[in-house]
């Protein structure tokens, strides 16, 4: 029988080759996404603010960034990246502040994208994150406990929900829910962070399911390894695991993304994967309803 440890390391080498930096297949520089519009939660810094770029520079028309801090800064490193990419047509970029655990909030940021976009979207990212202090249940803290699954599920939740008939009205129509390798993994303290990450990944399960016959397609994604401010809240033995480079994720779902992928729909993804391999065993992953979770019952 597998154990938990086991399971992971054949997840981490899915493909034989794996990444810790961005790569010439998944250059953005590659793509185009002129007529295309995205919304990013949490786009202030680390990860959301370099898939803000990353689609910048793909050429993206529309980006959309929400996070609970001022994000100026941000709008302007985004035109500056499509600039430097060579984009001749500067991005129409739309900043909101927006509480994901606030369904007001969240309501008010898909009315405003909706208004700015033609009442569409193609792409939504739901990469606003909370990771508490890691402690054993019986001293955890109540409120930070619960805070991980208001952010990490609820507003993943109340995004999805709001922003789901944008993408149904938009052409790619794909939505990314930011999970963890730790989904698969039980370390002991890390119960309120983990367990969000698995639920996550049966939300975009459920999504799948219930959109698939309307052309969305929901899948769940690990950035990797990456030394942000978030994941510094990991105890010090965790640090040793960030070891990527934040524009790994960015370029990985901007490519991800700029396809509608049925093949992915209700899966675990990583970025760390090499995606023209995952790409190659797509025919697999589907036949065999790969990269979900399931109970074993093997002896």
């Amino acid at each position: 029988m597998a154990t938990v440890a086991a399971n992971m390391e054949a997840i981490s080498k899915f493909t034989k080759t794996v990444h810790s930096d961005t790569y010439e297949y998944i250059s953005p520089k590659k793509l185009d996404l002129s007529g295309r519009s995205v919304f990013i939660t949490g786009a202030s810094k680390g990860v959301g603010k370099e898939t803000a770029l990353s689609f910048a520079t793909a050429g993206c028309s529309k980006i959309g960034i929400g996070a609970r801090s001022d994000l100026s800064d941000v709008v302007a490193e985004i035109k500056e990246a499509a600039k430097k990419a060579g984009r001749t047509d500067e991005p129409q970029v739309v900043s909101v502040r927006l509480d994901v655990t606030s369904e007001d909030s969240v309501e008010a940021a898909a009315k405003i994208i909706s208004n700015e976009f033609d009442g569409k979207l193609d792409i939504l990212i739901n990469n606003a994150g909370y990771l508490p202090e890691w402690l054993e249940v019986s001293a955890s803290k109540t409120n930070e406990w619960w805070m991980t699954y208001e952010v990490n599920v609820k507003g993943v939740y109340l995004c999805s929900k709001h922003f789901i008939p944008l993408l149904l009205k938009g052409d790619l129509k794909t939505n990314v829910l930011t999970t963890s390798a730790g989904a698969i993994a039980v370390i002991p303290s890390a119960s309120a962070y983990q367990s969000t990450k698995f639920v996550v990944c049966r939300l975009a399960e459920f999504i799948a399911a219930e959109y698939q016959d309307q052309g969305l397609v929901c899948f769940a994604l690990h950035p990797g390894g990456i030394k942000t401010e978030l994941a510094c809240n990991m105890p010090e033995f965790m640090h040793k695991i960030l070891v990527d480079e934040p524009q790994l994720p960015g370029d990985s779902v901007v490519w991800l993304t700029a396809e509608n992928r049925p093949w992915l729909n209700g899966r675990f993804v990583n970025s760390r994967w090499d995606m023209e391999e995952l790409e190659a065993r797509k025919d697999d992953i589907v036949k065999q309803d790969l990269l979900k979770f399931r109970l074993t019952t093997s002896i």
